[in-house]
Parts: C-alpha cells; sequence; structure tokens
C-alpha cells in the first residue's frame, strides 16, 4: 500500500486570499477551490490550473477559509460532517464577486453540484446552497464554455484520455477535456478502450477495496497499453496517482498528465506570454480583503530559513 502513495511535491497551494491577474483584458472573474488533496498533493498542477485560467483572460480569487469539499466524508457515509463543510463553504464562497466556483478536481466539483440536494432540508442553508452549487464549474466545462483561446505551440504527443467516474457519469462531462486536447496543435489523441470504466481509485476503494482495485487498475493499464499513447490525460487527483502507480507497478511507460498541464505547456511553447499564473495578492489589513502587496518572495525567503535552522528534525525529507 506504502508503494502507491505520491510523492509529495517541494511547493504546496494553500488557500491564502491570492488573487491571480487575467493577462490582458479579464473576460471574467472565478472562485478557485483548492480542495484538501490536490493543494498537497500536485500544488504546482494548482498554480498551473491559475496559469491556464490567466492566459484565457481570467481573474482568479483563492479564498482563505475554504475547507475540504465533503466528498471524502460522503464516501465513508459521514453526511453530517459533510454538510458542515458544504455550510462552510457556502459562507466563504458566496460572498465573492466572483461569476463561477471552478474546481480541478473531478470528485469535489460532483460533490460542490450537490450541495442543494445535501442541504435541501436546511431551513437556513437551503436556498444559498442551491445557489453556490448553480455557480460550480468543472474546469474542463469552464474553459470549453468560456472558450478557450486556442494555444498556439506545439506539441507532438499521443494521448489518451482517461474519464474519471466523478466527471463522466455524475457530471456528464465527456467531450469536453477532448475538445480541449484537440485544440493543441500536433496532439493527437487516441482512445482507449472502456475509457469510462473506473481505473480503481473510487474514491477511498485504493484503503477500503484493495483487491478490486487493483483488479481495475490492472486491466486500465492494458487499454492504455493498446493505444500505443505516452501520455495518459485525465481529470481527477485520485485517477492520476493510481494511473501513476499503475504505470510504475507492470508498466506501460506513460506519463500521467492533468489536461490542464498539457495546455499549459502548449501555451509555454508559443513565443508569446505563456501560461505562468501571475504574482498574486495577499491580504492585507482587515479592512480590505484583496491588498496588493506581493508575497511570494517573502514566503519562499521564510520557507528556505526553517529548511535551513541547524539541527530541526522537523526538515522535510526530500523523496
Amino acid at each position: 500500500l506504502e508503494s502507491s502513495l505520491p510523492r509529495m511535491p517541494n511547493a504546496f497551494f494553500a488557500p491564502q486570499r491570492q488573487v491571480y491577474h487575467a493577462h490582458g483584458e479579464p473576460r471574467t472573474s472565478v472562485a478557485l477551490l483548492s480542495g484538501c488533496v490536490m493543494p498537497l498533493v500536485h500544488g504546482p498542477e494548482m498554480r498551473t490550473v491559475a496559469g491556464v485560467l490567466n492566459r484565457n483572460g481570467v481573474e482568479v480569487m483563492v479564498p482563505q477559509g475554504q475547507v475540504c469539499c465533503g466528498a471524502i466524508h460522503t464516501h465513508v457515509g459521514d453526511l453530517d460532517r459533510t454538510r458542515e463543510m458544504a455550510r462552510h463553504n457556502i459562507d466563504t464562497f458566496l460572498v465573492l464577486p466572483v461569476d463561477a466556483v471552478v474546481t480541478a478536481s473531478a470528485g469535489c466539483g460532483t460533490r460542490m453540484k450537490e450541495y442543494g440536494e445535501l442541504l435541501n432540508d436546511d431551513p437556513e442553508y437551503a436556498e444559498s446552497a442551491a445557489e453556490l452549487s448553480g455557480k460550480v464549474r468543472d474546469i474542463h466545462e469552464f474553459l470549453y464554455d468560456l472558450p478557450i483561446i486556442p494555444p498556439e505551440g506545439r506539441l507532438d504527443y499521443e494521448v489518451t484520455y482517461q474519464d474519471a467516474c466523478h466527471l463522466s457519469h455524475t457530471q456528464g462531462i465527456g467531450a469536453q477535456p477532448r475538445a480541449l486536447l484537440e485544440s493543441i496543435p500536433g496532439l493527437k489523441l487516441v482512445e482507449m478502450r472502456n475509457s469510462t470504466k473506473c481505473c480503481g481509485a473510487g474514491g477511498t476503494y485504493t484503503l477500503t477495496e484493495r483487491e478490486m482495485s487493483l483488479r481495475l487498475l490492472d486491466d486500465k493499464m492494458s487499454a492504455i497499453g493498446e493505444t500505443g499513447a505516452t501520455v495518459v490525460a485525465t481529470g481527477n487527483p485520485g485517477c492520476l496517482i493510481q494511473l501513476q502507480y499503475g504505470s510504475d507497478r507492470n508498466g506501460p511507460p506513460v506519463t500521467v498528465k492533468y489536461v490542464t498541464d498539457l495546455l499549459d505547456e502548449a501555451y509555454s511553447a508559443e513565443n508569446s506570454v505563456g501560461t505562468k499564473a501571475r504574482s498574486p495578492r495577499e491580504p492585507g489589513d482587515a479592512d480590505s480583503p484583496w491588498s496588493d502587496s506581493p508575497w511570494e518572495e517573502e514566503r519562499d525567503e521564510l520557507r528556505t530559513q526553517w529548511k535551513s535552522r541547524p539541527g530541526d528534525r522537523r526538515q522535510r525529507r526530500d523523496r
């Protein structure tokens, strides 16, 4: 089980009331759910999501105080705790002056889109829960509907796409990520058999249904190998972690990426401006929820000083 755990990156993605600015004239504004898995396991990829949105003229806010969407708690049957988290997120996101709430995790998007149903019997939150659910957009459907500015950078990759269960089965999103991939010059999209069949991640199935999880994973990796693709794209952290483990375990040797990672790579291959997220803003004084003060350099300096402390047993181990 330990061998299937993902490696932790050096950079996390903590929600600290950052604002990432659009390139050019803003087309719209969104709040970004950081989630609980992706900011720790895929921090750089979350920055990439903000960068891709910026490249397409979107202002991105990352509100402090947001909590887990409640998906994991739902998987294990703890709906009371799920409702507590939903109420907290409703209070956090609905006060923001944004047009949509974007999620980069399929599981999170599904859970938040169902807040209205989850709190339907709550006299205090039923209306606001339905309002927030109506504003939630998966990153792929949001970029597709925007619509996206097609990248001009070329990627000569053969890519196959794995439909995350929480994206295809519960949100009905399958054509949009494929259209985004096909917008990249040079990229060849190769369909795999049973692309909508679970990879075995299944929320908590990697822990609670280990045998079945591995059986599904072996079949999925076999289907990937049949395509001849060198890159697998997906839209959910659980799938990405599971497929990376599958490649390391028995092959085939493929690179697993988010769709937004590939868009970022294509934008970065252009001669013009790439997708690097613009410097965020951090909290200012109590009267100003969004400050213009840069914070990245100071944070990085403090992190460097902390890691270099002599004799500190809590220094993070390189893995």
